[in-house]
C-alpha cells in the first residue's frame, strides 16, 4: 500500500480539532500559560522599565544637598517628592555651594505645603526657565501662561495636578500647612495660577511650583525659619562630584550630598530584587503545571481518538504523520498560551504604569517586548514541544489491530 502523506493543512486541522474536542482542558492549558508568561514578562520588563524610567526622572539633576541625614531620603524627597525632608539648611549654604567650583547649576528648594494633597515646592524661576529637565529640553509652560515671579504669590502647576482637580490659569486657592491634606491647616494666603506646564513625564508633573519666599514667607510658618531651604538641586562638571563628596559626606556633619543620584535609585531598587526572584520562580512553577495540563490534555485526546489514527493508519498514513498531530496540538496550545500571556503582561503594564504615574509622576516606557519577549516565546514551545513528545510516542508505538476495535 502507497504511504499517505497528509499535509500541513491537513494535520493542522485534525490538531485543531482536538484542541476543540477538548475545549475546557484546552482552555486550562492556555490559561495556566498565559499566566506564567505574562507574570515572567511583568517582573523583567517592569524592573528594567522602572529603572530607567527613575534615572531619566531625576531633572537633569546629579546630586542634591539636604539636611544631614539618608541620601535616598533626600533624593526621593527633593526629585520624586515622595518622602519628608530630613532637616532644612540655611541659605548660607545655598550661596557657598553655589559658588563652588564646578557647581554648574544650584536650585534651592522649600517643602512643607500642601494644596489638596499635592505638594507645594518653592524654588527660584530660573529653574522652569533656565534649566534642562533632559538634555536639550528645558520646561514649558502652556499657551496663555507664563512662569511665576520671584516675589509674587503665584503659582505654576504641573500637569498632572492640573488634570486631576481641574486648576486652570487665574484660578485662586488657598495652601495648607504640612505635606499631607487637613481642613484645619488652610492658610490664609491667596496663591494666583499663572502657568500650567507641560507634561515632562517627570514627578515635576505632579507638584505646584511656587517662588521659594512664597514657601519661607507663608502665613503661619515660624518667622526664624524664613531664610532656610529643604535642599539644594545640583547639576555638576567635570570631578566635583569627588570633591563635595569628601567636603560633605567624609568631612563635614552639617549636611549630606546625595550623590551620583543615579547610583543610589539603583541600589534602592536592587532592596526589591529578591522579590523579582519569586515572582520570576512563581512564574516557572505555573508554566510547569501548565505543561502537565497540556500532557493530560492530550492524553484524553489520544484515548479517544485511538480508533481515528488507526482509521489513518490503515489508509496509509505513517506513524510519523499521526504522532506529528499531536505533537501539533501540543504547540498549537502553547501558542495560544503565549499569546495569551502578552496580552496578559499588555494589561499588567498599563495597571503597573498608571500606578506609578499617579504616586510618582514618573512615565514609564511604552509598552514592548523586545528580546526577552522572543526568549519567552521560544521556551514555551520548547515546552509544548516536549509537552507533546510522550502523548504523540505512545500514539507511535500504538497497536493498530487493538485501537481499531469497538470500546465501550
Amino acid at each position: 500500500m502507497q504511504m499517505i502523506r497528509p499535509g500541513f493543512g491537513i494535520i493542522f486541522f485534525l490538531a485543531l480539532r482536538g484542541v476543540r474536542k477538548h475545549a475546557f482542558s484546552s482552555f486550562l492549558a492556555i490559561l495556566t500559560i498565559a499566566m506564567a508568561v505574562g507574570l515572567f514578562l511583568s517582573t523583567w520588563k517592569i524592573n528594567d522599565d522602572t529603572r530607567l524610567a527613575f534615572n531619566h526622572s531625576a531633572g537633569g539633576f546629579d546630586a542634591v544637598l539636604g539636611a544631614r541625614g539618608s541620601k535616598l531620603q533626600i533624593i526621593l524627597n527633593s526629585l520624586f517628592h515622595l518622602e519628608s525632608s530630613p532637616g532644612n539648611l540655611s541659605w548660607e549654604q545655598y550661596e557657598i555651594i553655589r559658588n563652588t567650583k564646578g557647581v554648574k547649576e544650584a536650585y534651592p528648594i522649600a517643602v512643607g505645603d500642601n494644596y489638596l494633597g499635592y505638594r507645594l515646592v518653592g524654588t527660584d524661576p530660573e529653574l522652569l526657565t533656565s534649566h534642562q529637565w533632559k538634555p536639550g529640553q528645558g520646561y514649558q509652560v502652556e499657551e496663555g501662561g507664563r512662569v511665576f515671579s520671584p516675589l509674587a504669590k503665584e503659582a505654576v502647576v504641573g500637569s498632572l495636578v492640573a488634570q486631576k482637580i481641574g486648576l486652570q490659569v487665574g484660578d485662586q486657592f488657598h495652601p495648607y500647612h504640612g505635606l499631607h491634606f487637613k481642613e484645619e491647616n488652610k492658610h490664609r494666603d491667596i496663591y494666583v495660577v499663572v502657568g500650567i506646564l507641560e507634561a515632562t513625564g517627570t514627578p515635576a508633573d505632579r507638584v505646584i511650583w511656587v517662588p521659594i519666599k512664597g514657601i519661607q514667607l507663608m502665613d503661619g510658618h515660624d518667622k526664624s525659619m524664613s531664610h532656610s531651604l529643604s535642599a539644594v538641586l545640583l547639576s555638576l562638571k567635570g570631578a566635583a562630584g569627588f570633591s563635595l563628596d569628601m567636603k560633605y559626606n567624609r568631612q563635614g556633619n552639617v549636611a549630606t550630598l546625595a550623590w551620583p543620584v543615579a547610583s543610589t535609585l539603583s541600589s534602592f531598587l536592587d532592596k526589591f530584587s529578591w522579590f523579582q526572584k519569586i515572582l520570576e520562580l512563581v512564574a516557572g512553577m505555573i508554566a510547569g503545571v501548565g505543561a502537565l495540563i497540556i500532557v493530560l490534555t492530550l492524553r484524553n485526546s489520544m484515548n479517544e481518538r485511538r480508533r481515528e489514527f488507526a482509521i489513518l493508519r490503515c489508509l496509509g498514513a505513517s506513524r510519523t504523520s499521526v504522532s506529528t498531530v499531536i505533537i501539533s496540538q501540543s504547540l498549537i496550545l502553547a501558542c495560544l498560551g503565549v499569546i495569551a500571556g502578552f496580552c496578559f503582561h499588555f494589561l499588567i503594564h498599563i495597571f503597573v504604569s498608571h500606578v506609578i504615574r499617579e504616586n510618582t509622576g514618573v512615565l514609564m516606557s511604552g509598552f514592548s517586548v523586545g528580546f526577552v519577549g522572543l526568549y519567552v516565546f521560544c521556551s514555551v514551545l520548547v515546552i509544548g514541544l516536549i509537552s507533546g513528545i510522550l502523548p504523540a510516542r505512545q500514539v507511535y508505538k500504538a497497536d493498530l489491530s487493538e485501537n481499531l476495535k469497538h470500546h465501550t
